[in-house]
């Protein structure tokens, strides 16, 4: 199966538009196996779509394109495609009356007439009902020798993320040429070359089976893809024995999210004290659902008045040692637990850069302390990287010492 995806939209090219449909639908194409052939983005220009349109059907069978339905006068996808195709636009009945039934929920009067041309179709073609927005996706199959699948979606990623997973995706498995069996696992605290180190005698031990890695802050993800469903069962097994302190539950995709699930699990509760991150850890903790029946909040404190005021922070921890120090880390830990009342607790101060260095005090140092389980650890780092790097590592490496205390480790 070779797929290509076309991402369109000026706001793309200018960078005013992070591309996460391109993140997400290579995502979950690569977890049934599938890598794209290629991965494009164009103006949204009748010539720029029709150009690179061309160039993806001579290199892939079903080409994905996100962009350009809506009902504003750039939103030329469609049209272009259905001239390139020879395929007249006409009114298509169930999507006509999706798209009105779409604009008298929104209750803005007389429907008009440029917001109905949604649901014109290419002739032939199937629509794809959008239940999370109004411009139908669309789906069309070529004729001829050579037979292509297009599969048209809408840019907005609350009406793509549903379409692709729901509508889109299936009639892609439906088409596979190969069964492919495919795992993939999430691996915190072990950077990606010592993940890749440990997984070498596994890929010698299983012939057939390929494998790739994926770095992130948080955690390394490792993608396990077969022919043969016997070799992934037990490579799968290898891999779990290999990494079974490090491996993130199943039915998790981050490692905020495996806290919260180890929190609920032990009836437990977690409170933040945070310095050089700015409120991130938090942000990580609270993109979960139900994370308020674990988390009843936490403090952010830049200044030494509010570390002292807001934490209890003795002044004279702040005057002898500094606000970035392990006295003062350890003093947040206790203030923001005593806040709120919780029995685990994180607190993270340090240098994030890319000034305010000294040699005694580089960027990149800094301190995190976690109590939880009956240990406390409060220890000194030393980050590498941009501002938000230092960010990010310090709030990956703050939460996962909390995970292995969750899980019963010994952490030090």
């Amino acid at each position: 199966m070779k797929v290509a995806i076309l991402c369109i939209g000026d706001e793309l090219l200018k960078g005013a538009v992070i591309n996460t449909n391109l993140a997400y639908m290579g995502q979950r194409l690569l977890e049934h196996g599938i890598m794209p052939e290629l991965c494009m983005e164009m103006p949204d220009t009748p010539q720029d779509v029709v150009k690179t349109l061309q160039y993806a059907m001579d290199q892939a069978d079903f080409i994905i394109t996100s962009g350009g339905l809506g009902p504003t006068a750039d939103d030329l996808t469609k049209q272009s495609i259905a001239e390139y195709l020879q395929m007249p636009l006409e009114m298509h009945p169930e999507a006509e009356k999706a798209v009105r039934d779409r604009w008298l929920s929104l209750k803005r009067g007389e429907l008009p007439y440029h917001f109905l041309n949604q649901a014109l179709i290419p002739r032939g073609a199937k629509p794809f009902l959008n239940a999370y927005g109004s411009a139908p996706g669309i789906h069309i199959k070529t004729q001829g020798e050579n037979p292509k699948q297009i599969f048209m979606l809408p840019g907005p990623p609350s009406e793509l993320h549903p379409m692709f997973d729901n509508q889109l995706l299936p009639e892609l498995l439906k088409n596979l040429d190969a069964r492919l069996h495919t795992k993939l696992f999430h691996i915190a605290g072990v950077p990606e070359s010592r993940v890749e180190e440990r997984t070498l005698p596994i890929i010698e031990a299983h012939p057939g089976l390929s494998v790739a890695y994926c770095a992130a802050p948080e955690f390394v993800k490792l993608f396990l893809k077969t022919e043969d469903p016997a070799c992934l069962e037990s490579a799968k097994q290898a891999v779990q024995k290999e990494f079974a302190k490090e491996l993130l539950h199943d039915n998790v995709k981050s490692v905020s999210a495996e806290v919260i699930l180890l929190l609920k699990e032990k009836r437990s509760s977690l409170a933040l004290a945070e310095s050089c991150t700015g409120g991130l850890i938090s942000q990580l903790i609270t993109d979960n659902p139900g994370a308020s029946s674990v988390f009843p909040g936490g403090i952010v404190s830049y200044a030494n008045e509010a570390k002292a005021e807001l934490l209890g922070v003795p002044e004279e921890i702040l005057i002898r040692y500094g606000a970035v120090s392990s006295q003062c880390a350890d003093a947040m830990l206790e203030g923001t637990m005593c806040q709120f009342h919780t029995n685990c607790g994180i607190s993270v101060t340090g240098i994030a850069g890319p000034d305010g260095g000294t040699a005694e005090k580089p960027v990149g140092l800094v301190f995190i302390g976690v109590k939880c389980a009956g240990q406390k650890l409060v220890k000194e780092y030393h980050f590498r990287g941009s501002r938000e790097q230092v960010r990010a590592r310090t709030a990956a490496t703050a939460l996962n010492t909390l995970r292995r205390m969750l899980n019963g480790e010994v952490v030090e």
